[in-house]
Parts: structure tokens; C-alpha cells; sequence
């Protein structure tokens, strides 16, 4: 059994805790979350509006401070600065940076200096970690000796990064073009504003579309995806470009790709490979079949679901893809299996 601690405790790290609630080699030993409401936590993780309710309760010890879940005693603390929390004091073996804060990213290698073991970032920053894993793509290259601030990458790249992989391996890749349409995050608007960045606190967004009521647009914006997969797979991200529109629903993503193959390719050959694919990480990559919408995926464990039904062929050599993923749920469960991996 090994010890978590969690930084934020927010849709990503209520997730992931509810993952581990169920996992007989893993347990969380501590949380950590700038709110200090301890109530409003346990609450929030009982009574989820995307994933339902929790079967097993979480209670609340106020005297100590303390979460009372199933699988033992969590202790609550409520510090801004990742280094102040007493990880340690706690026998934790690693921590889970969920905040989205980088200042956390920074502070994390600090930790490791006092003998925390491994740390795993839930965002993608373009510098401060020792490595980024996705699973699909580049997991054999975890090196336990030398990466101790490790990178989950984001939910975007978790999902095109297999399939990115495997076409460039198998066929080439020559350039292309991705666009996701993610569903509305957090700190969005509900009524037109300005918009305060999450992972700098105190600095508000520049580009002023994402300040527009995140229940009555879909808003274009750039995104993040290719220098995240560039940390995984360095030489594709000088030929893909992407971008991204956030969408009025509250769950489900999905990238549309268009990708311009190095050399010819049937349609069944293209199929022979993703079907190759998901046998090789069933964990990973999901095929469907069937006439879905976006809602059918929620909930799904797997890192994204290839839509063959929407996969077309120009000249044998231009490629259109659509990939569907749960990017709490999908991504969430990746982020468990690095725990797995680096523990």
C-alpha cells in the first residue's frame, strides 16, 4: 500500500480520489486545498453532478481536522505553498499536484531536496519537470533514478498522443491539423467578464473571447496540445498545428484531425492499425462502432475512443480522424496509472 497526498482538491483531484477509493494499492493520507471550508470538500467529493453520488460517504472529523473515508483517515490541511504541507510527517511516497498552479511545479522540486519521492504535475509546463509520460507513447522511458517531477501531461495530448504515435511510426506523418472541442472549465463565466488565469495568480486572460459566457458560445481559442505531445513525441510539433473551441457542455471532448500521411494507405490498412492499437493498451485506446453522441463517453477509462466511423481517406494519403475522450474521467485514470508506475 502506498501513501498519496493530494494538492487541490478540485474535478481533477476529487477524480482521481475517487479512483483510488477503490484501489487496494493505493490509499490518500492527506489533502491539501486553499479552501479551508473541510465540510464543503467531503461534500463535494459525496455529491458529484457529472459522476453521481459516492456509495460509501465520506465523513468529517472537525475536532482533528480529519476526512473519515473506508479505507482509513485522511488529514486536511489548507496551505497555500505546496512546501509547508507536512507530507512526510505523513509517510507519503508521493503527491499529486492538481492545483494547476505552476509556482506548485517549482516548489515541488524543493520537495524532493527534503526526501519526498516522486511528485506528478496535472498540467503540461513548458519547463521546471524531469519528465512527461502518456501512456501509449512514451511510458518505457520513465527513468525511476533520474524523473521525480513528473508531468501527466494535459487531457488533450493524453488522447491524440497514442494515435499521433503510432501513425507517425507505422506510415509517417507530413503535417496536419487538430481541433478539439473541449467542454467549459471552471474558471469560465457565466455572464460576460474579464477572466482571471488559474495558473498565475493575480494575471487575467488577454484573450478576451474566453471571458464570454461559457453557456451561450462555443469560443475559439489556442491551445496548449501540441507543446504538451512536442515534451512526448519532439518531431511532430513543428508540422501539426492546432487549436481549440470550448463548447457549452459540461463533459466529453473531441479532437477532429486531419492529417497528411508520408505515404499512401487503404482505409483497411488504417483500421489494422488502430485495431492493433487498442489490443496492444486496452487501458488506452477504445474503438467504437456505433452511432454515439458525445455524452455516450462519459465515464470512460480509457484515454480516447477512435470513431471509425468517421475516418476518411483522400488520395490514400490525407487522413481525417475523430477521437472522443472523458477528459476528467479518461485523463484521471491515467494519472493513477503513473502513480502506479512511479510507486
Amino acid at each position: 500500500m502506498f501513501n498519496i497526498g493530494i494538492n487541490g482538491f478540485g474535478r481533477i483531484g476529487r477524480a482521481v480520489f475517487r479512483i483510488i477509493q477503490s484501489d487496494k494499492n493505493l490509499r490518500i493520507v492527506i489533502i491539501n486545498d486553499i479552501d479551508p471550508l473541510i465540510d464543503n470538500h467531503a461534500y463535494l467529493a459525496n455529491y458529484d453532478s457529472i459522476y453521481g453520488s459516492l456509495k460509501n460517504k465520506i465523513k468529517v472529523d472537525n475536532k482533528n481536522n480529519v476526512l473519515l473515508t473506508d479505507k482509513g483517515k485522511i488529514s486536511f490541511f489548507s496551505n497555500p505553498n505546496i512546501r509547508e504541507v507536512p507530507w512526510l510527517d505523513h509517510d507519503v511516497d508521493l503527491v499529486i499536484d492538481s492545483s494547476g498552479i505552476y509556482s506548485n511545479v517549482v516548489e515541488a522540486h524543493e520537495l524532493i531536496k527534503t526526501g519526498l519521492n516522486k511528485v506528478i504535475i496535472t498540467h503540461s509546463p513548458k519547463n521546471s519537470i524531469d519528465k512527461t509520460i502518456i501512456f501509449g507513447a512514451n511510458e518505457e522511458t520513465y527513468n525511476k533514478n533520474k524523473h521525480h517531477v513528473v508531468s501527466a501531461s494535459i487531457c488533450d495530448a493524453n488522447a491524440c498522443a497514442p494515435v499521433l504515435n503510432i501513425l507517425d511510426k507505422e506510415v509517417g506523418i507530413e503535417d496536419g491539423f487538430i481541433t478539439t472541442l473541449h467542454p467549459w472549465l471552471g474558471y469560465q463565466n457565466l455572464v460576460d467578464g474579464s477572466l482571471s488565469s488559474v495558473s498565475s495568480p493575480g494575471h487575467y486572460w488577454k484573450d478576451f473571447a474566453l471571458g464570454r459566457a461559457s453557456t451561450e458560445s462555443l469560443i475559439p481559442k489556442p491551445t496548449t496540445l501540441m507543446s504538451a505531445i512536442s515534451h512526448v513525441l519532439p518531431n511532430l510539433n513543428s508540422n501539426i498545428e492546432a487549436m481549440s473551441f470550448r463548447v457549452p457542455t459540461s463533459i466529453v471532448s473531441v479532437s477532429d484531425m486531419v492529417l497528411t500521411l508520408k505515404r499512401k494507405i487503404s482505409k483497411n490498412n488504417v483500421l489494422d492499425i488502430f485495431y492493433n492499437l487498442s489490443k496492444k493498451y486496452p487501458s488506452v485506446v477504445l474503438i467504437n462502432e456505433d452511432p454515439l453522441v458525445s455524452i455516450d463517453f462519459k465515464g470512460i477509462e480509457q484515454s480516447c475512443v477512435i470513431d471509425i466511423r468517421w475516418i476518411k481517406l483522400i488520395n490514400e494519403q490525407k487522413l481525417k480522424l475523430v477521437l472522443w475522450y472523458d477528459n476528467e474521467w479518461g485523463y484521471s485514470k491515467r494519472v493513477v496509472d503513473l502513480m502506479k508506475l512511479l510507486c
